[in-house]
């Protein structure tokens, strides 16, 4: 679990319930026909946009991306050194009884084993590369698209409220459900674009820099497995994609 997306969530959840909550009647804020101009509105034109299909799929992406943490760049550079070091004293077929949980560097140590030729393996790992950053792709602009969306359906929301405001001018009963209405559906338009859409857009965007990343050193790790690469010059060319503050320095390291 990333705990400063959760710390950041709870943080902004927390001060607008208090905020909320210090004023002298929390409960108009939950507003029913602002909530429906709003969440329905969004929930209306995210299913017209998007196919339902991709809709579903980028929220399951963005909750791996709240409840799963990826691996460090390092650990990754040890574990790819680790298993060349393996396959040089055992051999590539002792691989297979080691074969990590990781289905795309699984697949990739599998092609080694196989002996499939190194640069059908590198087209075919780039190509599921390339694939999953497009899957990764289309949920970003999912909650873009909702960022958007939210505060321009409060908007909405806002208008409604003022036509039955100035309808109201003679009843003055129907005045404050028209005016809550107007400021309540952009109030929550706010919250849901820049306290949720924004920011998982953008926790989408990281994770998925950091993705490409990891699967980029294990292209490279497997290519260096498959080819009986030294371990030692496998790690410093793995090492030259990191930066400086994160290179694998192991004492006594393999330099044969």
């Amino acid at each position: 679990m990333d705990r400063g997306t959760w710390i950041g969530f709870l943080l902004g959840v927390a001060l607008l319930v208090v905020a909320i909550g210090l004023g002298p009647n929390p409960r108009i804020f939950l507003h029913g026909p602002a909530l429906i101009v709003v969440l329905g509105g969004l929930i209306a034109s995210t299913l017209i946009r998007f196919p339902l299909k991709q809709v579903a799929s980028a929220f399951r992406i963005a909750s791996r991306a709240f409840f799963k943490h990826p691996a460090t760049a390092q650990a990754l550079v040890l574990q790819l050194v680790g298993l060349s070091q393996r396959a040089r004293r055992e051999g590539l077929k002792a691989l297979e009884q080691h074969l990590p949980e990781d289905a795309f560097l699984a697949q990739g140590l599998q092609m080694a084993i196989d002996r499939v030729p190194e640069d059908r393996i590198r087209d075919t790992l780039v190509a599921e590369l390339h694939s999953t950053q497009d899957r990764h792709g289309q949920g970003q602009e999912i909650f873009r698209f909702i960022a958007t969306a939210a505060p321009s359906f409060g908007m909405v929301g806002t208008l409604i409220g003022m036509v039955q405001l100035f309808a109201s001018m003679k009843e003055p009963s129907g005045l404050a459900s028209a005016m809550a209405l107007s400021l309540l559906s952009t109030l929550w338009g706010a919250v849901i674009a820049y306290l949720f859409a924004i920011p998982i857009a953008g926790k989408l965007e990281v994770r998925s820099r950091e993705e490409a990343q990891a699967r980029q050193l294990m292209v490279e790790g497997i290519l260096g497995i498959a080819s009986e690469q030294n371990p030692g010059q496998m790690e410093e060319h793995l090492n030259a994609f990191l930066a400086p503050t994160q290179k694998v320095r192991r004492p006594g390291a393999f330099r044969e």
